[in-house]
């Protein structure tokens, strides 16, 4: 993303289809890239504001792919229900990521001390 426009590579690499989900922690910096990357029936689930939370979309584009957005947020919920979410990830996703299902890609590392650094970049 900051060396090209996400959108046309990822039609690129899904045969010009678009993905299926977004897990979105950026919002209104993102949004209207983030549903031009969708495939039909695509999901949208917005988890973070890091790019704003104020945009304008043409509702036209959901319809048009039958696309769905979402958004939740951990901060508002009490311990009580973020602790079901915490024992549903350890039983849904948690075995997906033990299997190599699911990896992380790292970019970079950076030594605790350069924390500042690495929010930076």
């Amino acid at each position: 993303y900051k060396t090209e426009d996400f959108v046309p590579r990822v039609k690129e690499e899904t045969a010009g289809r678009g993905v299926d989900v977004i897990l979105d922690n950026m919002g209104a910096a993102y949004l209207k890239r983030n549903l031009d990357s969708l495939n039909f029936d695509g999901r949208l689930f917005i988890i973070g504001l890091q790019g704003g939370a104020t945009t304008e979309i043409n509702l036209a584009t959901l319809l048009a792919r039958r696309l769905t957005a979402q958004a939740a947020g951990l901060r508002n919920r009490t311990p009580e229900n973020k602790a079901v979410i915490v024992k549903e990830v350890e039983k849904n996703v948690w075995p997906a990521i033990i299997a190599n299902k699911v990896k992380p890609i790292v970019y970079k590392y950076f030594p605790l001390s350069e924390a500042g650094e690495a929010h930076r970049l």
